[in-house]
């Protein structure tokens, strides 16, 4: 009966689909393909083109209406020409989206394509070093003209990590995209200190071989009433560069990157937040300069913050963070790599109240994160979509808090906690116990050491909780599995994509075969962990939907794992099996027979396996496209 729906029907189905489900489901019959090629459909399809492409192989797409077009590492040969001028004129009026990250281009073959991007809104041209190494490009007043009205509705302009960008073809890229509101300038050669390249008597100059920040602060004074984001990000910008662009009376930004900016302190961000408070978005990663003044500034300015990154500030302790309750519109934060922060402050900074709004949390090696944080921000942060809390201090009862409150949860990253096990992923008969007694934890009883209080000279230890014995036996663990009335297994996270549990090393079979089941997972890393054939059996026949799979380093798995992967998972794009010391060549023979998606392949280390055999897959599998094969056959 499904063929005779009607198309809008189908078309609307469709649209609760992920991009993979559609992708099969347009494989049924004619009527769903046709179906599938909706423009609503293709917003979120992103169409990968690739240099080492031939024109032979280039797919006919007139018929689709794409918004997202990536044509990486192209040159300027006749056949790069064709493939790339076929695309922009097969897609010139829906398409929105244009990358051409990393291609040789010339200037002129430049002009011909963007004459063709008449809708465009974004545009990328990061690593194009050829496209402006002659300062050339746009020399020509009459290119200038015909892009003017061409690309007047670009709004996003990347010319990230260009080493030959200068003041001169800078104006004119701006000139062009005259209504643009987002620059990227990432990695971009800034010139701060000017002078010393000016004419003598000259105040201010176009450079025609360098970047100045003074023709930078020219354009924003210029496009002050539009430009609403700016991404400096790993250039030498300070805080008086900071403080002059935050100081244009009218500049209202939302968004600014300042991530590996080494130079930038609190003096900066201070400035910054008491002139621009209107930002949705602050990315301060790896400045190392910042400490608890500055975020105690963000959280007093910046009531309108969705998104705040501060990997990295190593000087942020647990009084820099108790504040953070303030950012009531907070969606995203990460806080990895921090290693001064303890669940003392965490508790109070984000456990304050219930946080509707936090959907994305990173604590990524933050070593003295604990039990009673986690569970507490499980409570407070229920719509929480993800969560990496890899590298810290977690036990058996965070996982049991995660499966119980988190029902939302997509990506779940864990990896490197050595004290999880077993018990945490199936459950047991008191973990409601251990939750709720965890929850009301004194979070000062941490700031010391682990589970301990310390009066005068004597260390006084507390009664240990949870499941006394770690270790059970396989049918214990198959019993807790399907016992619904004993704690909560790893599956109550129906809607996981992304789960990493590499490095877990008191992770067996026992639980792994009757947990990791999800319709709609995605992404999978197990590297590293104690598996056997029997786990990666069962994973490939009960996740269907597994398109990147990592099993690095897992000593145990032989080629009859490979060969139920590549049969049973047929989105597969992704494998990595580097280190796997007990795979042969067969693996790569049910590489090659059975995968018809695969893009990227990692067998580094793997001793039993040939070079020889991994170049004849690379040569028959026309899909691939990455090989790491380093030390093969060794």
């Amino acid at each position: 009966m499904a063929y005779k729906l009607p198309s809008e029907v189908i078309t609307h189905i469709m649209r609760y689909l992920s991009v993979a489900d559609r992708k099969d489901a347009a494989l049924v019959n004619k009527v769903w393909y046709d179906a599938s090629l909706d423009p609503i459909l293709q917003r979120d399809i992103v169409i990968h083109f690739y240099g080492t492409m031939v024109e032979s192989r280039f797919p006919n797409l007139s018929r689709r209406k794409m918004s997202n077009l990536m044509l990486d590492q192209f040159d300027s040969s006749l056949e790069s020409k064709s493939i790339m001028l076929k695309s922009c004129q097969n897609f010139s009026q829906s398409l929105r989206n244009l990358s051409l990250k990393g291609s040789n281009i010339t200037d002129a073959l430049f002009v011909d394509l963007m004459s063709h991007c008449k809708n465009l809104v974004h545009l990328d041209l990061s690593s194009c070093n050829s496209l402006f190494m002659s300062g050339r490009i746009l020399e020509l007043n009459d290119d200038i003209q015909k892009l003017k009205d061409t690309l007047k509705n670009v709004k996003v302009l990347n010319l990230s990590s260009i080493r030959f960008l200068s003041d001169a073809t800078f104006n004119r890229m701006v000139t062009v995209c005259s209504n643009v509101e987002s620059v990227h300038l990432a990695s971009a050669q800034i010139t701060f200190i000017s002078e010393s390249y000016l004419p003598k008597g000259q105040t201010n100059c176009v450079s025609n071989s360098l970047l100045t920040f003074g023709n930078i602060l020219h354009f924003i004074e210029q496009q002050q009433d539009k430009l609403k984001a700016l991404d400096f990000t790993r250039t030498g910008i300070s805080d008086d560069p900071l403080d002059q662009i935050a100081s244009i009376q009218n500049l209202e930004l939302e968004e600014i990157v300042l991530s590996g900016c080494k130079d930038v302190t609190d003096e900066g961000i201070n400035s910054t937040c008491k002139n621009q408070k209107h930002l949705r978005i602050v990315e301060v990663k790896g400045c190392t300069e910042i400490s608890g003044a500055a975020l105690e500034l963000i959280t007093q300015n910046l009531m309108f913050l969705e998104i705040l990154r501060l990997g990295k500030c190593r000087q942020l302790n647990d009084i820099a963070v108790r504040n953070l309750h303030r950012l009531r519109c907070l969606q995203v934060l990460d806080l990895s790599e921090i290693y001064q922060l303890t669940s003392a402050g965490l508790i109070k900074g984000l456990c304050h109240n219930v946080n509707e709004m936090l959907t994305h949390i990173n604590f990524n090696c933050c070593s003295n994160v604990k039990d009673n944080f986690v569970v507490s921000l499980c409570k407070a942060a229920p719509n929480l979509l993800h969560l990496d809390i890899g590298s810290t201090g977690i036990t058996n009862i965070s996982v049991q808090a995660v499966c119980k409150y988190l029902k939302y949860l997509r990506y779940f990253r864990v990896a490197w906690c050595r004290d999880i096990t077993d018990i945490g992923l199936v459950g047991y008969k008191d973990a409601d116990k251990d939750i709720i007694e965890k929850a009301k934890e004194n979070p000062e009883d941490f700031d010391i050491g682990r589970l301990r209080r310390i009066y005068d000279d004597h260390i006084i230890f507390k009664k240990p909780t949870g499941f006394k014995k770690d270790q059970l036996s396989a049918s214990d663990l198959e019993k807790l599995a399907f016992d619904t009335t004993t704690g909560y297994t790893l599956d109550c996270l129906g809607r996981l994509h992304d789960l990493d549990l590499s490095a877990c090393k008191k992770l067996t079979d026992g639980s792994l075969v009757h947990v990791i089941k999800f319709k709609e997972l995605r992404s999978l890393s197990l590297c590293m962990t104690n598996i056997t054939d029997i786990t990666v059996s069962a994973v490939a026949a009960k996740n269907p939907s597994l398109e990147h799979i990592c099993l690095s380093q897992c000593l145990s798995i032989t080629d009859d794992a490979i060969r139920d992967v590549t049969k049973r998972l047929t989105r597969l794009s992704s494998l990595d099996i580097a280190g796997c010391d007990n795979l042969t060549d067969k693996s790569i023979h049910h590489i090659q027979m059975n995968c018809k998606s695969l893009k990227s392949l990692d067998v580094s280390f793997c001793k039993q396996i040939s070079p020889e055999c991994v170049g004849l897959l690379e040569t028959n599998l026309k899909t691939i496209q990455s090989v790491n094969k380093r030390l093969t056959g060794n």
